[in-house]
């Protein structure tokens, strides 16, 4: 086995705060899923309460996740979040099969997907031909990593400047759905085919995009090896980030449904933006516009921020290139890790056609991970009561059945999304997969120092 990189090369100091660890939770859950969602929710669910009740069962299952994450979370304060948990209670083999997946699938897609959004709606701001979106795109995810390299503090300013942004931008939208009429006439909206399928069937196909819009809970634990306090701030970061999200979710459906009605936030897509125009007007449709790009732009520097804490941690510990554990003797970051995340999100951008296009390789992948995660607090407890490892001062309430409940809707969504996404959620996996392969060759040639 490769030996690890000294430790004076991959020490990461303990500069996040509170607000700033809750901002990434937040932050990173709320991007352009708020937006889009709740029309393909509306699609399959036509009544208002019916929908509420998703929405709320959606937040509860990412509840679920969120505590049993927090308990892992104090248990092993350390930079690198899923992948220390995986191979801490499942050997090396998949804690390095977790890091090859977030290196080459998962973060490069998430950013890659959440950037295309935000490219499409900056230039839509800026009335920027099509053909720009993709260079904009790009340049966003240089900048940002820019912004990440110079520094822990600033990247995590950015991401609680923006978190910050978003929530006040969405408030202001909630407030004026309550308090304006709606003045301006209805946008043109195309022909729509309403559901006919039996209401469970519908509730069952509306949790796929909720959970996509409440994906990002785990994000704040890749930097708990850099926390204050973290046996304080992350559980608080985690479950309390996750609840204030809950909130903000259900208020702009309410939000949403109150000025467009059932068939409204049914037939048009893009539900915010026809929100506030029929308040405002065009302009009110451009502000929108700006919000969105503000959520999304804050969302993409939450992901390239985490990502790259899973590669430095798997090299730390003799698993990856040892120069990717070591961080910018000037800016204690992790260099190299970051550049060449922000190299494979770049890619990624380029070879997608849109935000459908490269979504599609993340969420299987991803979802398979958290289930795996969340197992790992039954090897955890299991060593806590062989007197292995101490009690630690967080224990996840009414366990086990939060973890059952979200093993079991992890399988669902895992097996839900393997069906209808088909070659892209595959293929995600079958990448993931030659993590072993790939994993057995390293750990062979670990002994000649390669």
């Amino acid at each position: 086995m490769v030996a690890p990189a000294p430790p004076s090369s991959v020490e990461l100091k303990r500069q996040i705060g509170l607000y700033a660890a809750t901002a990434i939770t937040v932050g990173n859950i709320i991007g352009s899923g708020i937006f889009r969602s709740p029309h393909s929710v509306a699609q399959e669910i036509t009544r208002f309460d019916m929908v509420l009740l998703a929405w709320v069962v959606g937040g509860v299952l990412s509840i679920c996740g969120s505590l049993v994450l927090a308990e892992l979370a104090v248990s092993h304060p350390r930079t690198g979040g899923l992948y220390v948990y995986i191979r801490e209670s499942f050997g090396d083999a998949w804690g390095f099969v977790f890091g090859w997946a977030n290196l080459w699938v998962i973060k490069p897609t998430v950013i890659a997907s959440i950037v295309s959004v935000f490219a499409l709606y900056f230039c839509q701001v800026l009335s920027l031909p099509k053909s720009a979106e993709i260079p904009v795109g790009m340049a966003a995810i240089l900048l940002l990593t820019l912004v990440n390299w110079l520094g822990v503090k600033e990247g995590t300013r950015t991401q609680s400047l923006f978190t910050t942004l978003k929530v006040l931008g969405i408030v202001a939208l909630c407030v004026a759905a309550f308090t304006l009429p709606a003045r301006f006439e209805p946008s043109p909206m195309g022909e729509t085919v309403a559901s006919v399928r039996p209401l469970l069937l519908g509730f069952v196909l509306a949790m796929i995009p909720i959970l996509f819009a409440y994906d990002g809970w785990t994000d704040s634990t890749y930097v708990a090896g850099e926390v204050v306090n973290p046996r304080r701030t992350m559980p608080i970061a985690i479950v309390w980030g996750t609840w204030i999200v809950i909130a903000v979710y259900l208020i702009t459906n309410a939000a949403y449904f109150r000025v467009l009605g059932p068939s409204g936030v049914a037939g048009y897509e893009a539900v915010g933006s026809e929100t506030i125009r029929r308040l405002l007007g065009d302009w009110g449709a451009g502000a929108l516009a700006v919000l969105v790009a503000v959520s999304t732009f804050g969302t993409t520097n939450g992901a390239i921020l985490t990502g790259p804490r899973v590669t430095q941690a798997m090299a730390a510990d003799g698993l990856l290139w040892n120069p990717l554990a070591r961080l910018d003797p000037a800016r204690g970051t992790p260099a190299l890790a970051l550049w060449i995340q922000a190299v494979l999100s770049c890619a990624w951008l380029g070879l997608a056609t849109g935000f459908e296009d490269v979504s599609g390789w993340f969420v299987t992948t991803s979802w398979l991970f958290y289930g795996l995660s969340t197992a790992a607090i039954f090897v955890q407890r299991a060593r806590v009561r062989r007197g292995e490892f101490p009690q630690p001062s967080y224990r996840t309430p009414l366990y086990p059945l939060p973890a059952i409940v979200f093993i079991i809707a992890t399988a669902a969504i895992i097996v839900s999304d393997l069906t209808s996404t088909g070659l892209r959620a595959w293929a995600g996996v079958g990448i993931a997969a030659l993590g072993l392969p790939v994993y057995l060759v390293w750990k062979g040639r670990g002994a000649r120092g390669i």
